[in-house]
């Protein structure tokens, strides 16, 4: 938590900082600009001087080639006239040029040399001007040739020419000087130096534009010098070598296409700045160090007070009624904030004083106490409170006093139904039990049943099986007996062929009797053996008549024997249909034997449950007895308790001897409340 003097300085500090901050940045950034619009007014004005002066300068020359172009001499004479050569280094010598000489309208030279070729002759030839022509380099020395056209009756008739030394360009521009590093230069139409304080630069022929091709860190004054060549006035700058320039440039009057430029070094000319700036800095940190110092004197004189104030508050929120309130000497608000904690602790320590003693008489069991003093504001709320409270308990004690009567009655009345509860919860225990029991033998006599009629069930599975292979066994006696009476038939068919043989075999004999006694002796052996024939044959058909009767009989008794087969077999399969019946009712006897058992068991655990209810009801008949016992005990003690409390109305009066020595009524010390 922040405290007001933090809060104070976090938001007065920020507004003093921004704004010293801002009264010196804009400070600053008006002595950039005001020292900026002092060096591009010097700038400026320096470099048309400088062209003015060049201007100057080239007039001079153009004024002296001019009239002599006007002389008889160079009008009438050929350029190797010895009059015109004498004529020509005169005016040369008096006015400053190197040479000077003619060219007539051929191009032909005082040295007979054919110039007809050159810039210059041509310029002046087209435009009938003066002209000046592009710097000529000779070694060490560059120089230019002015020209003044020849006229006759207005035409061109050749011209006056004289070689100027560069040099006096170089001395124009090393007398412009900008602060102690800057220095001024001149351009020709192609962006060569032509003047420069260093005169390497003209001898060179240095050309920016060109350097800028091959080496980019020249690449801004490259771009100025295009700007200057195109006869563009301005003011820029640009950095070089790690320095920052500052370049100025305007064009030269006249049609040769000359620039003149003037730089300087901007750490010179902001040195002034950065001395105001410092100044500045130096003032802001003055304001600001002042306006700390009187903002942490404003804060501690207004948090200082509040935070002792605070501090007893907290005192205060703990209960601390007693310390005295620190006194502030001072006559604003925070004194005002300081007595008027001084009364409000002051008051509440009263309040809570008359609280205090009337809630200790309360304490005391003394009920009938009444608050006769009014308080007021929301300390109302107080009195009424104690008010509702001395009332809310005097009726609490009376209702007590009156539902302990209540309570021990019922508790008499509690304990005798426990008592007889018990008792019949513990009849209810031995008839269970006996109950119990009952059901045990039961459940003892159906698991016997049911293992009977589970021991039927497998054996009348058993003799069910039984008869199943039993009437397996008949139906193969009766495919026997059927196989029996197929031979039997078969046997009877073959005793009639042996009958019919016997039969066919006695009439053969017979035959052959006759035909032995009709042969007499000679066919008596042959009778003899036709009569053992025939005694065989007819001892063969007795044989086959006995064997027939017999077959006959067995046939008899086969059919018979099928006939008791087939009724056995019906027998057999009525006896497997009673004996599947008789497995169906077993198996519905066991199954309901079994859920017999199973409800048996379920009565059986119901049976042990209201035991177990019974028993648990007997220990809690017991128990609430006891307890009822123990709550008449607690009853009487509760109504010795309340009988010592003193309560309004008489509704519970305590022994004469415990309030034989407290007031009849209660009376609070004075108040302002």
């Amino acid at each position: 938590m922040k405290s007001i003097k933090s809060k104070i300085l976090v938001n007065m500090l920020p507004v003093v900082l921004i704004g010293s901050i801002l009264i010196g940045v804009v400070s600053a950034i008006l002595n950039y600009r005001g020292t900026y619009a002092i060096l591009e007014s010097t700038i400026g004005p320096a470099a048309d001087i400088a062209g003015e002066a060049i201007n100057e300068k080239l007039n001079g020359y153009w004024a002296t080639l001019t009239e002599a172009a006007a002389l008889d001499v160079f009008h009438t004479s050929k350029p190797n006239d010895k009059a015109l050569i004498e004529q020509s280094e005169q005016i040369a010598s008096r006015n400053g040029f190197i040479h000077l000489g003619k060219i007539d309208a051929q191009g032909i030279a005082m040295s007979g040399s054919n110039l007809s070729d050159q810039d210059y002759f041509k310029w002046c030839k087209e435009r009938v001007a003066p002209v000046i022509s592009n710097p000529i380099r000779d070694g060490n020395q560059v120089v230019f040739l002015m020209a003044s056209p020849i006229l006759t009756n207005g035409k061109f008739d050749g011209l006056v020419y004289g070689a100027v030394d560069a040099s006096f360009l170089t001395e124009i521009v090393s007398g412009l000087h900008i602060g102690e590093s800057g220095q001024a230069y001149i351009l020709d139409e192609y962006g060569d130096v032509i003047g420069h304080p260093d005169p390497s630069y003209v001898v060179d022929g240095v050309n920016i534009i060109d350097q800028a091709k091959s080496d980019r860190s020249v690449a801004d004054i490259a771009a100025i010098h295009e700007r200057m060549i195109r006869g563009e006035s301005g003011f820029d700058t640009y950095k070089f070598d790690g320095d920052s320039k500052i370049f100025g440039y305007a064009p030269i009057v006249g049609e040769q296409g000359w620039s003149i430029g003037i730089e300087a070094s901007k750490s010179e000319f902001m040195a002034s700045l950065k001395t105001s700036i410092m100044i500045t800095v130096l003032i802001v940190l003055a304001v600001i160090i002042v306006a700390v110092f009187i903002a942490v004197r404003l804060a501690r004189s207004v948090a200082n007070p509040i935070k002792a104030c605070m501090e007893r508050l907290d005192l205060l929120s703990a209960g601390d009624l007693h310390t005295p309130v620190p006194q502030i000497y001072s006559r604003d608000e925070t004194a005002g904030l300081m007595n008027g904690l001084d009364v409000t602790v002051t008051r509440l320590s009263d309040v809570v004083r008359d609280v205090s003693t009337h809630l200790g008489e309360m304490a005391k069991g003394n009920f009938t106490v009444e608050i006769t003093r009014q308080y007021r504001g929301d300390f109302v709320t107080i009195q009424q409170s104690m008010k509702q409270i001395n009332t809310s308990i005097n009726d609490t004690l009376a209702q007590i006093s009156i539902a302990v009567d209540q309570v021990a009655s019922g508790s008499d009345q509690v304990a005798a139904s426990a008592q007889s509860l018990s008792q019949g919860a513990t009849e209810q225990a031995s008839s269970v039990q006996e109950l119990a029991a009952t059901i045990a033998d039961i459940s003892h006599n159906v698991q016997q049943n049911a293992d009977s009629a589970n021991s039927a069930n497998e054996n009348a599975q058993r003799a069910g099986t039984d008869m199943q292979q039993s009437n397996v066994k008949m139906q193969d006696l009766v495919a026997a007996m059927n196989e029996i009476n197929s031979t039997s038939d078969e046997i009877s068919r073959i005793i009639k062929t042996i009958e019919d043989i016997a039969f066919q075999t006695n009439i053969l004999a017979l035959n052959a009797a006759v035909e032995a006694a009709r042969a007499g002796a000679a066919g008596k052996g042959f009778a003899v053996v036709a009569d053992e024939v025939r005694n065989l044959a007819g001892k063969s058909a007795d044989a086959s008549k006995s064997t027939a009767a017999l077959i006959e009989r067995s046939l008899q008794a086969v059919h018979n024997g099928m006939k008791l087969v087939d009724e056995t077999a019906g027998s057999l399969v009525r006896t497997m249909e009673g004996v599947s019946a008789s497995v169906e009712m077993l198996d519905r006897i066991a199954e309901a034997s079994r859920q017999q058992s199973e409800s048996i068991e379920q009565v059986s655990l119901g049976i042990d449950q209201i035991s177990s209810v019974v028993q648990t009801n007997s220990a809690t008949s017991e128990q609430s007895a006891a307890a009822s016992e123990e709550l008449s005990s607690q009853v009487g003690v509760v109504r010795s308790l309340v009988s010592q409390f003193r309560l309004r109305g008489a509704a519970v009066q305590a022994p004469p001897d415990k309030l034989a020595a407290e007031p009849d009524s209660f009376a609070f010390t004075d108040s302002k409340y």
